[in-house]
């Protein structure tokens, strides 16, 4: 039997090493997979209830490892969320969950992309599957799915301090979820309706967007809308425009007036923007009912395409936030 020459013992064992690197990611690595997949598993139903129940606190225990206390970030199409309580409503006041007997919800967040060359700066992307337990009838929908794909940043203690994240295709997701074509003039005005009624609902006190016009009637919602009280009568009892109380008849009349809008565009003076924030209202009204109202508060406006996308610095501190150092980074 030939042994091996030890040049031969050194050669075998140097092939080796570049697949046992491979196989043995470097700790931060692993911290920095195990911090973006923990909050993603945060917006699983019914794990992020209990999140919500503390928004407004001044901290939140199950969050204090996974985010900066200074974190921010931005999401596109849909805003920038400047400090940790906005980006806690977004993350989890956003995410899916069962409304009534309809089981629409998050069940499964799945990191199918990532990537991390140094303890500072990760990208994933995750796939979300949404689920309806008990379908309504006549809709097919039984579970879609949402991607969400990016970059994240994180501080000494491995806590996200920056983000930055894009959602593609969130138009075709909120018309597969709802079941509905919001290019239909009916789903527009239901919407409308859904928006004015959550808003007197969950808008009170200080916080009320639409208050009671008396100069404005029936008539004058109709006319605003493009309806003919004989013409329309069907859609009009079918929408029940006639029991909208006197708030609601002020809201239906300045949201008729704005743009719908797309769910692919959501940083603009629209309907769609208001659907959104009206969610985000039933976290936090004290902060975005205003949103919701008629003038947008300043995230439902219409924002320039290079602020949406460009204004980094404000944000981020600097362009290159997320890029490595060694290659110039922060």
């Amino acid at each position: 039997m030939r042994f091996p020459r030890t040049l031969d013992l050194v050669i075998l064992l140097f092939s080796w090493l570049p697949l046992c690197s491979a196989q043995r990611p470097a700790a931060y690595q692993t911290r920095n997979f195990n911090t973006i997949n923990s909050i993603y598993n945060f917006t699983i139903y019914p794990n992020q209830v209990s999140i919500i129940e503390q928004v407004t606190s001044e901290s939140i225990p199950e969050l204090e490892h996974l985010f900066s206390p200074t974190v921010s970030g931005r999401i596109q199409e849909i805003g920038n969320f400047t400090n940790f309580r906005h980006s806690i409503e977004y993350f989890f006041g956003l995410a899916p969950r069962p409304q009534g007997s309809q089981y629409s919800a998050i069940v499964e967040a799945e990191l199918v992309q990532f990537s991390s060359d140094c303890p500072s700066v990760a990208a994933s992307t995750v796939y979300f599957k949404v689920a309806l337990e008990k379908p309504v009838p006549g809709k097919t929908f039984k579970h879609t799915y949402l991607k969400q794909t990016g970059f994240w940043h994180f501080d000494e203690d491995g806590r996200v301090d920056y983000y930055d994240l894009y959602i593609p295709g969130l138009h075709d997701f909120a018309t597969i979820l709802n079941g509905a074509d919001f290019s239909s003039k009916l789903v527009q005005l239901i919407a409308t309706k859904q928006i004015c009624q959550g808003a007197q609902q969950l808008c009170t006190g200080a916080n009320t967007q639409y208050k009671p016009n008396f100069g404005i009637n029936l008539s004058g919602v109709l006319s605003a809308l493009g309806l003919n009280p004989l013409l329309d009568a069907p859609l009009i009892n079918q929408l029940g425009l006639g029991i909208l109380n006197p708030g609601e008849l002020t809201c239906m009349i300045k949201l008729g007036a704005k743009n719908f809008g797309t769910f692919d565009k959501l940083w603009a003076d629209t309907v769609t923007c208001r659907i959104v924030h009206l969610m985000l209202a039933a976290v936090d009204p004290d902060d975005h009912c205003l949103h919701v109202g008629p003038t947008g508060g300043g995230k439902c406006v219409d924002y320039p395409y290079v602020d949406r996308l460009y204004d980094d610095i404000p944000l981020f501190g600097e362009r290159l936030r997320f890029r490595c150092p060694q290659y110039g980074g922060m």
